[in-house]
Parts: structure tokens; C-alpha cells; sequence
């Protein structure tokens, strides 16, 4: 499968001489100001017609003498892209555009809400689910605004990105960075593929839970019977950072286990709410699971 680059280019431009400038008391020295446009491009995949992609908020983060709460957002209007689509018509989407000051940025959050693709082989669309919406790009000097144009580029590897569950049933979509590039109007900044580097500058995404009930995929629903074994295997979780992670089995019947793979059976006939908790010591994961028990001969519910 080809890569897919998603470019977040951030062009910044410093007022003209002339420009009308508000009376300042005496003594207040003025910020500079730069203006930043994000846009989106991509390069075409050969396993998908169309990835739609919902861009649902960017924000940046400003360092200010330790100061944790300078955060920009510059855009929270929900934007659905198709990604295959500018590619082939070669143009670029903006996402969103903010006035910031110069200076240095140490996070670029970016959240994705909702992705779709249309398969290359069938035409059928399929959801593709986003279980870490967040894209967290961030290091004590991620990139240094200064006058001048700068354009910020984020290569994101959809062979990496949007991973494919039991033949195709499920897919998902994590977003992984290939390389980073920030560059001057008047020079290059830097280019950054070393994907240990790279790693570091991604903040950490929760693991992404994927369960079989009895070798059946469940996203909501299960039905089983009355003291019979049941498997459950989370075995497929991933974990995009290659974490060794923990699995806790809570069956809403007084009753827990821990590990990947678990077998249990229920006693007595009801409706339990089965959760599974999934940490990769330092974020966690949680999945309920509707687990509707009947009495064998007497019906599932399932019609």
C-alpha cells in the first residue's frame, strides 16, 4: 500500500509596513503577530477509492514562562476531507487559519473524529474506526515562529495509519507520522524521519480494544446461554506505540479475570454489562459490551 502525506502547512506572514496599528499606553510594547493557514493534502492508496476524513479541531500550544493553559485553537468546525480526492485533483484543503504570535510552539494537537473509505476492490464503503481521536505532536521546541513565511509539513504513513481486523471486518484508523518538516521562506528548518525521533515527538494514544465472543466480533451485543464457557479474546487490541499492555475482565456479575484471553460462564439467565479495561501503563482503554444471557431452548433475543 502506497503512503499518504498529510500536510499541515503553516504560512505565516507578518504585517505589511503601513498597516494601521491600535494606539498602545505608554511604555507596552506591542507582540508581533504572524498569521497561520493549516491545509491538508494527500498522496492516492491503492487499497482505497476515497478515505474521508472528519478534522473535528486544531490547536496549537505557545510556551509562556511554564504557563500550561496558552492554548490557540484554530479551528473546531468539524471539516470532512476526502484525502484521495485532493490528490487527484492536486489541490490542497485549509482547515483552519489563526493569528499567533511569534515565538516558540511546543504542541500541535490535532483531532480526528470520524473516518470513512471506499474499498478499491468492492466499491463498499466501510466505517473505519478512530479510537485515539487525537493526534498530539509535541516536544519542548516542536517549531520557532519567526517573521517570515514557514510551512509545516506532517507526513502520516496510511499504510501504518488504518489497520485491517479479522479478513477486513473491522478497520481502523491510527494516525502514524513518517516524517516532519518545517520549513523558512528563506531556509530549511529541519527534516525529521527517523522514526524513533518521530515517536517521541507523538504523544502517547490509548490501545485500540477489539473483541471475539466465542470467535465472533461484538461491538455492542453478545448473546450466549446459560452455563456454557465463553471465550473472550481481546488478543487483536493494538497498541500503536508496541506497549506491553494489561487486560481486565469485569463481568458485571461479581466476577473478574485478567489476561488477552479469558473464558467465563454465566449462571443465571439476564442482561450484564461486560467491561473490559486495557492500559498500556500510561493510558487506558475501556469497552462495554452489552452480554445478553437466555436459558438454553428458550431463545436469544436475536429473533
Amino acid at each position: 500500500m502506497k503512503l499518504f502525506v498529510v500536510c499541515i502547512i503553516a504560512g505565516l506572514l507578518v504585517f505589511a509596513c503601513g498597516c494601521v496599528e491600535e494606539e498602545k499606553e505608554e511604555g507596552e510594547t506591542p507582540a508581533e503577530m504572524s498569521f497561520v493557514t493549516f491545509q491538508i493534502t494527500d498522496k492516492v492508496t491503492e487499497d482505497f477509492d476515497h478515505v474521508n476524513v472528519t478534522f473535528s479541531e486544531i490547536k496549537i500550544h505557545k510556551d509562556i514562562d511554564g504557563d500550561n493553559k496558552s492554548w490557540i485553537v484554530v479551528s473546531s468546525t468539524p471539516k470532512e476531507v476526502d484525502l484521495v480526492a485532493l490528490n487527484l485533483s492536486h489541490i490542497n484543503e485549509t482547515l483552519g487559519v489563526a493569528e499567533i504570535e511569534v515565538g516558540n510552539y511546543s504542541k500541535l494537537w490535532i483531532n480526528v473524529s470520524e473516518c470513512k473509505g471506499v474499498l478499491n476492490s468492492t466499491g463498499e464503503e466501510v466505517n473505519i474506526t478512530v479510537p485515539s481521536s487525537w493526534l498530539k505532536i509535541q516536544q519542548l521546541h516542536l517549531f520557532n515562529v519567526t517573521r517570515g513565511n514557514h510551512t509545516i509539513l506532517i507526513d502520516i504513513d496510511l499504510e501504518g495509519s488504518i489497520h485491517s481486523f479479522h479478513g477486513g471486518q473491522e478497520y481502523k484508523f491510527i494516525p502514524v507520522i513518517s516524517s516532519m518538516e518545517h520549513r523558512h521562506e528563506k531556509q530549511l528548518k529541519f527534516r525529521e524521519h527517523e522514526q524513533s525521533k518521530i515517536r517521541n515527538m507523538v504523544g502517547n494514544r490509548a490501545p485500540a480494544i477489539d473483541i471475539l465472543v466465542n470467535d465472533t466480533l461484538v461491538k455492542n451485543n453478545a448473546w450466549v446461554n446459560t452455563n456454557e464457557s465463553v471465550e473472550f479474546n481481546a488478543s487483536a487490541t493494538l497498541d500503536i506505540e508496541g506497549d506491553e499492555i494489561n487486560f481486565t475482565w469485569d463481568f458485571d456479575d461479581g466476577t473478574t479475570a485478567e489476561g488477552a484471553v479469558v473464558t467465563h460462564n454465566y449462571s443465571s439467565a439476564g442482561t450484564y454489562h461486560l467491561t473490559l479495561t486495557v492500559t498500556d501503563g500510561t493510558d487506558e482503554a475501556i469497552a462495554i459490551i452489552t452480554i445478553n444471557v437466555h436459558v438454553r431452548g428458550q431463545g436469544n433475543g436475536q429473533g
